[in-house]
């Protein structure tokens, strides 16, 4: 039965949970934390607990995304906003931007791979396109005013929701 549970939702075991998780304050934070590189199975699981979609090179060195706005005043503001924010962890995405598409590509040189570095920008990045897409945009000098303290309350809880599933998953087990 524990296997079946474990392998439906991915989750492996709490020593892979821990080895992605880190909390997060403040993005002026973010250049201090100490890095490592992800295996896939490591980057596969961050990847469901904040729910991105973003793909893996098939060498595991890159998450990958293309983001495709309504018009060029939302591709602007989006690459506006995500600089920031990278400015601030000091952590930059390669980016090409053609008309209405930015087309993403991230990794850590530290370590020469996917990082939770990586991940943290990526669930931030998701969000900060959702908050684009949302909003009536103006001019190409408008910024999304990116609420830090919330999404980084959410990106912390989603450790939290998925750890309290996992351990009732165990509790369920052991009672069986």
């Amino acid at each position: 039965m524990y296997r079946y549970v474990s392998s439906e939702l991915g989750f492996r075991t709490p020593a892979l949970i821990n080895s992605i998780k880190i909390f997060v304050r403040d993005f002026s934070d973010v250049p201090s934390i100490s890095v490592s590189r992800l295996n896939t199975e490591e980057i596969s699981q961050a990847m469901e607990i904040h729910s991105l979609s973003w793909q893996q090179s098939t060498d595991s060195t890159k998450l990958i995304k293309e983001f495709k706005f309504t018009n060029f005043k939302q591709t602007f503001v989006f690459m506006g906003s995500v600089s920031q924010v990278a400015d601030q962890m000091q952590h930059f995405p390669k980016w090409v931007q053609k008309g209405n598409t930015v087309t993403v590509e991230m990794t850590t040189q530290d370590c020469r791979g996917i990082s939770v570095k990586d991940i943290l920008l990526a669930y931030t990045m998701d969000n900060i396109a959702n908050d684009v897409e949302n909003q009536k945009v103006e001019n190409v000098c408008d910024t999304v005013k990116v609420s830090t303290n919330q999404l980084l309350t959410n990106w912390n809880s989603n450790y939290t929701k998925t750890e309290e599933l996992f351990q009732g998953f165990q509790k369920n087990i052991v009672q069986l």
